[in-house]
């Protein structure tokens, strides 16, 4: 049984609400990121990652992808896993693709970096409430 959508009675699914959010990334001019945006952000909603301030709102995160284009020009966020969630949080995988070298937190990566991110929704699914993001995969405990 999926456990993002309709087994919580949601009007749009979460997977369907993350699409949305990614294809913002896809875009490089701010009128076609927040056009994107318009269908799964709030000007409430919040966006964190290792080398972003919260940032809030359609606008605020616009910046920041505008930003991301500017810095590393023909990079594509390219989501890599389905949603996993429950109730009204999920997490999925993403991969940013770069001609470029990235180096977004000051540690030396490769041409593609790997990420996950941290979502939660609105009660009815057709929105981003909050998007906590990662960098690179998991490390092993400390032994």
């Amino acid at each position: 049984m999926k456990h993002d959508e309709a087994t919580q009675g949601n009007s749009v699914s979460h997977s369907t609400t993350v699409q949305d959010y990614c294809s913002a990334w896809a875009q490089n001019n701010e009128r076609d990121i927040r056009e994107a945006l318009a269908s799964c952000w709030t000007p409430a909603s919040t966006y964190t990652d290792p080398v972003t301030p919260t940032v809030t709102g359609p606008e605020e995160l616009a910046a920041v992808i505008l930003g991301l284009h500017t810095n590393f020009p023909g990079a594509l966020l390219v989501q890599t896993s389905q949603l996993d969630g429950h109730h009204a949080v999920g997490r999925f995988a993403w991969q940013l693709k770069s001609p470029t070298r990235i180096d977004p937190d000051g540690t030396a990566r490769a041409l593609d970096v790997d990420g996950l991110d941290y979502v939660e929704f609105s009660e009815d699914g057709s929105r981003i409430l909050r998007i906590v993001g990662f960098f690179g995969p998991l490390r092993a405990p400390e032994t």
